[in-house]
């Protein structure tokens, strides 16, 4: 068993970000059902946007959401028309986005600099205490977790 709180980076286009913040909920892995599950209440999250929209050109790379999982099991909802995904209601603190390029020197789970987007490149993960906090603090909402 994990020890908890755990801290997250998903990775998200910044669109969906927006939804889900507006909404008061975080999907993982296109609505995957094991990655909803991985997280737990209490679990702190970061998104990283690769891009605004899903598969576009138009880049972005920035940490553009971050809060708290809520209490509550995972939701199952309707994302599309026949298309159901899983979901986990979230707490998201008023934060500021945070260029990535910024925080690489600093990220300890990036050990090399020259190839960081292979880092990126699953849509769940999780990261150590230290480098929420970098983080969090790089989006000007400081230490949220004391």
């Amino acid at each position: 068993m994990a020890a908890h709180p755990a801290y997250w980076i998903g990775v998200a286009a910044a669109a969906h970000v927006a939804i889900g913040r507006a909404d008061g909920i975080v999907m993982f892995a296109h609505g995957d059902h094991s990655a909803a599950k991985r997280v737990q209440p209490g679990d702190w999250f970061a998104y990283y946007s690769p891009t605004q929209t899903l598969g576009g050109k138009d880049s972005v790379r920035r940490f553009t959401g971050i809060g708290v999982i809520e209490p509550g099991e995972p939701e199952q909802m309707l994302m599309a028309p026949g298309m159901t995904g899983w979901r986990r209601r979230a707490r998201y603190l008023d934060a500021q986005d945070a260029d990535i390029y910024l925080l690489l020197p600093q990220l300890s789970f990036v050990t090399n600099p020259s190839h960081w987007g292979m880092y990126f490149r699953k849509s769940l993960f999780g990261i150590g205490r230290e480098d929420f906090l970098r983080i969090a603090t790089a989006m000007g909402v400081g230490d949220p977790i004391n």
